[in-house]
């Protein structure tokens, strides 16, 4: 390869100056190469890459940090490498299409194209559009309004977090983009997305099965091809500490099992409780943001036996409030699960649990299930602590029929869990498989602590109404 350069010495001025921008310029564009067909590359530099680059997988239901908008940003490029095309791309809102599809140092369109063949770049938040040297145009949209798009013709898009879409518009935002695309010769879109279980997200991805299935079977090749992907298959990539806080936190929970591992939680058949019930937008508010609470509730399922293999003693400490922020026009009160908690205990161990949580969490009521022969455990929790307000309460109908009302709070998005994902991993983990048929079905503790939660605050006809008589505890402000 040596032998092959040309001579220095033999060369004049301009074709030496013409051959160092040469060498220059190629050495720009291997730098900017980003597959790679190295069998297990893990995306860190090795023989013939001096850069990092795509991993061997990175060819989209994929975990947090797995680099699905590089891989997403770069396909885009590679379409808008050839000349006069229209490309979408398509975020939650106007404000993320800028800063993460465009602007992003790291994954962005403008950190993967080259800046010699970008002619004008326009990041305003009313319109973001780049426009290359080739003709190529690359505009940018948010997804609250599927209007937004009507009357635009595109040859491909890129929809980015589309599990993040609101899902009462996402289904007709990406129906809109195929109407945009009807022209065109190949019309194709990149979706990067971590996985929600949303109706618009499942509906793809059941598309994509019923393809794959039916090409094995001999039929077309499919057209809509899932690429999933843990987080980490990129720890060469990421910061060790955030890697490690992120396990420490969401490893081994329903949600863990979505933004780490890209899984696709699939709802039980029968199940009260949905999975895209506990991913509507503002479910996990941070504490600091929750409004002044009107009541809060230590609710107590206890176990009705003492021995090694009995029940676990399910506790749930929730409050009702009004939202300092509506959606649409919904000023009904929340509830808001503020901890959750089982394990065995005794009695006597469960009634100072349950007034360590009273006091902790300023409650005004410990509500107490006392079905099975537990009426005594009031007066027990009075010999523990006689400063404790109770209240006991016996279940009339089956499991199901008493978590039902409480599910449909959840359906309205008028319920929220405060704080760390993990706290509630184990009564999620319940709500989504409890279907209540047959007596072989494990007594889910936790989730009977949290109903009786929600009873108390919303649902229980016999309760006080609260603001002296007017209770709004269904209905909005008056």
């Amino acid at each position: 390869m040596i032998e092959s350069f040309a001579d220095p010495s033999a060369m004049s001025l301009e074709q030496l100056t013409a051959e160092v921008a040469g060498l220059v310029r190629a050495d720009e564009l291997s730098a900017r190469r980003w597959a790679c067909e190295v069998p297990g590359c893990d995306g860190l530099p090795h023989e013939g890459w001096l850069h990092h680059h795509a991993r061997a997988a990175q060819r989209l239901l994929t975990g947090r940090g797995w680099g699905k908008s590089r891989t997403a940003a770069e396909a885009v490029w590679e379409w808008a490498k050839t000349p006069g095309l229209q490309i979408a791309v398509v975020a939650k809102n106007a404000t993320l299409v800028r800063d993460i599809c465009f602007d992003s140092p790291k994954s962005g369109l403008l950190s993967v194209i080259p800046t010699e063949d970008v002619a004008k770049y326009n990041s305003s938040l009313g319109e973001t559009t780049l426009r290359l040297k080739n003709g190529t145009l690359i505009r940018g949209f948010g997804a609250e309004t599927p209007d937004n798009l009507r009357g635009w013709a595109f040859d491909k898009a890129w929809c980015d977090e589309y599990a993040a879409w609101s899902r009462q518009t996402a289904q007709e935002v990406y129906d809109m983009l195929w109407f945009c695309r009807r022209e065109a010769d190949t019309p194709q879109v990149v979706i990067s997305t971590t996985p929600k279980p949303l109706p618009h997200v499942k509906r793809l991805v059941e598309r994509a099965r019923m393809q794959e299935k039916a090409h094995r079977d001999g039929g077309e090749p499919p057209r809509v091809v899932l690429t999933r992907g843990h987080m980490r298959e990129n720890d060469a990539n990421l910061s060790a500490a955030a890697r490690a806080e992120l396990e420490e936190e969401y490893a081994g929970t329903r949600l863990g099992r979505q933004e780490l591992s890209g899984e696709l939680l699939e709802d039980v058949e029968g199940a009260l409780w949905k999975g895209w019930m506990l991913e509507v937008e503002g479910f996990r508010p941070r504490p600091e943001h929750l409004p002044d609470l009107q009541r809060v509730v230590v609710a107590v399922d206890p176990a009705t036996k003492n021995h090694e293999n009995a029940d676990m003693t399910g506790f749930t400490v929730a409050g009702r409030g009004f939202p300092v922020e509506t959606m649409f026009g919904d000023d009904r009160p929340r509830g808001y699960l503020l901890h959750c908690e089982q394990d065995q205990h005794t009695p006597t161990q469960a009634m100072k649990r349950a007034a360590k949580l009273y006091h902790e969490h300023r409650a005004d009521c410990v509500v107490i299930e006392a079905n099975n022969g537990g009426d005594y455990l009031p007066a027990l929790l009075e010999q523990v602590d006689p400063t404790v307000n109770w209240r006991i309460v016996h279940a009339t109908r089956g499991k199901r029929a008493r978590a039902a009302p409480a599910a449909q709070l959840y359906e309205q998005a008028r319920v929220h869990h405060v704080g760390a994902a993990r706290v509630f991993a184990e009564l999620e983990e319940q709500m989504t498989t409890f279907v209540g048929q047959g007596e072989t079905e494990d007594s889910p503790d936790l989730l009977d602590s949290a109903v009786w939660a929600l009873w108390d605050l919303f649902l229980d006809p016999t309760m006080p109404p609260p603001r002296g008589g007017d209770d709004q505890r269904l209905s909005g402000r008056r």
